[in-house]
């Protein structure tokens, strides 16, 4: 919800902001903020929206992967088409979750692999395949900065083509042709990254980075790495029948590689996207120490996995050839298998039954931080199981209701994690997300330890007096406990259509009591505050 605010501001005539007047990259994906704010001018819901263009990026995946399915099983007249890619995509638990996340990851992967099917299957002349598959390539790396790294995977493709063939002077070319989108998108845009923001780089690198060069700042980083190898490792301890066949196909397609003019010319499809998957799970996934979302940083490259395994049915062994039908099917089979799988993995169940994640344990289960960021927004917790309602509906409705009793009253307000929908909806004047996604300061600090991805760095309390913070957000729950902290708020939220009787509980940072008596009249009756 950080982007809605991004949204917001940029439709409204405010800037590319999430504060108005801040000038930061609290966003990551260019792009895919331009197409939001494209579909709120034209009347729709941004939040909407990004769930749309979700599943019609997934429905485009799908598509991509039965024709590339189709176009292999043409090579082989002997053999049947078998559109295994597809299923092992379409029924994995996590690639439709991120389908209708919100967020950038499904429509990220459909531009990853339409340059994929534009370069092996499509019919150009390979000057138009090099210009269009650039092109694309500069619309991924718009998406998210780490779709340089596949950039970076065809010049090197094609480096290495060159060198075979003894063809140096044609490669650097074609590397031309390739480049040269990137080039006429890439340095204006980076052009005016630098003029806007006066940096180009966003505040997640410097957020999820130790921000000094010292010693202890460099075994962080290794510990970044080791946590980002955890995080893929984890990946496919949930997906391990997948992991398994990857690891088995490569082996044999290593045994049956092929050889024909096409290959010559444009590379072996399988070879290619092995390339594509080492070289961006090791140098962004693992470097960047992965993502406290489970599954969200490995699903660009899934379509590439589930694609290797589906070829390496089609070249097992002859005298295996009559059970293809038959290992495709258990694959299949296996997909449900593995969705229940990381329910074990990444929950544990409670005394009273219900499920809690694994991310804050310490020992053996533990998932280092990593948690499935679907649970927290649209399964019942605890504090509302008598609402039958998860966060989404909760935080949207108290940010609905605490707009309009701010709309005349410019607060500032500090945040964590989930409380940015909470802020998007109530529409405070400024927020401050005290993790540094949108605050430069908190960014750039340093730091010699390593917590959660993405939750190292926090503001401290007399940064917050600084930026003067009326009060932080905390939880919301349906009763006001006993023995509460000194300089508690909360604001008492109706019943709604999604959850019943709640108390939005806060944290007092100013110390102004006229602006504390300000505060109080604005929101009116339901407001308590501890002395």
């Amino acid at each position: 919800f950080i982007t809605m605010g991004y949204v917001k501001n940029f439709v409204e005539g405010n800037g590319l902001v999430y504060n108005i007047g801040e000038r930061v990259e609290g966003y990551t994906h260019f792009l895919w903020l331009l197409m939001l704010s494209a579909a709120q001018v034209i009347g729709f819901d941004p939040v909407d929206a990004s769930i749309w263009l979700g599943i019609v990026s997934f429905a485009g995946i799908l598509a991509l992967l039965l024709a590339i399915s189709y176009r292999e099983s043409k090579r082989r007249p002997q053999g049947f088409w078998l559109p295994l890619a597809a299923g092992l995509f379409a029924f994995n638990y996590d690639n439709v979750v991120w389908a209708s996340g919100g967020l950038e990851t499904s429509f990220y992967t459909l531009l990853i692999l339409s340059a994929f099917y534009l370069w092996f299957y499509s019919r150009q002349t390979e000057p138009q395949r090099l210009l269009l598959v650039g092109s694309v390539l500069a619309l991924a790396t718009l998406t998210r900065p780490d779709g340089v790294l596949f950039t970076a995977t065809a010049v090197g493709m094609l480096a290495v083509r060159g060198a075979r063939n003894g063809q140096i002077a044609s490669s650097m070319r074609s590397i031309a042709l390739l480049l040269l989108p990137s080039i006429i998108v890439g340095v204006p845009y980076l052009a005016w990254k630098y003029y806007y923001y006066g940096d180009l780089l966003p505040l997640t690198y410097y957020a999820k980075s130790s921000g000094t060069a010292s010693a202890p700042a460099r075994a962080v980083a290794w510990r970044y790495f080791g946590q980002g190898l955890f995080y893929i490792w984890l990946y496919f301890r949930v997906y391990f029948v997948l992991g398994i066949s990857l690891i088995a196909s490569a082996i044999v397609l290593l045994r049956t590689r092929r050889t024909s003019v096409e290959t010559i010319e444009r590379g072996t499809p399988e070879i290619v996207a092995a390339a594509a998957i080492v070289v961006y799970l090791l140098v962004f996934v693992a470097r960047s120490g992965g993502d406290f979302m489970f599954a969200r940083f490995m699903i660009p490259v899934v379509p590439f996995v589930v694609l290797i395994v589906e070829q390496s049915i089609r070249k097992v062994p002859p005298g295996l050839r009559r059970y293809e039908t038959v290992i495709a099917l258990l694959l299949l089979g296996c997909v449900f298998l593995e969705n229940e799988m990381r329910v074990h993995v990444l929950f544990h169940s409670k005394e009273n039954g219900q499920l809690a994640q694994n991310w804050n344990l310490t020992g053996d289960g533990s998932t280092r931080g990593i948690a499935d960021e679907r649970w927290n927004y649209y399964y019942v917790h605890d504090d509302f199981a008598e609402m039958a309602s998860g966060n989404m509906e909760v935080f949207s409705d108290i940010g609905r209701y605490l707009a309009p009793r701010f709309r005349d009253f410019p607060v500032t307000v500090a945040i964590r994690g989930g409380k940015n929908m909470i802020a998007y909806y109530a529409n405070f004047r400024t927020c401050i997300n005290e993790y540094g996604l949108t605050d430069s300061a908190i960014a750039h600090l340093s730091t010699n330890a390593q917590g959660r991805i993405g939750h190292e760095k926090q503001a401290s309390p007399e940064y917050l007096q600084q930026r003067h913070v009326d009060f932080e957000l905390f939880d919301a729950i349906p009763y006001v406990p006993q023995n509460l902290p000194s300089g508690t708020i909360a604001f008492e939220i109706p019943a709604s259509a999604h959850a019943g009787h709640l108390w939005q509980f806060a944290h007092l940072i100013t110390s102004d009591t006229a602006r504390i008596n300000s505060i109080s009249r604005h929101f009116g009756r339901g407001f308590i505050r501890i002395p």
